[in-house]
């Protein structure tokens, strides 16, 4: 059985999470795409 690869983990220094994977920075581009064109057209 395969372990399953967290998209995200802890950061080394500081507080919080960040992508490990692509899929983990698809998300956060996907996160930064919706932002934008919320502001521009909502």
């Amino acid at each position: 059985m395969r372990h399953p690869r967290f998209w995200f983990g802890p950061k080394r220094v500081g507080w919080g999470y960040s992508p490990r994977t692509w899929e983990g920075w698809a998300v956060i581009g996907l996160f930064i795409a919706a932002c934008i064109l919320l502001k521009r057209f909502g």
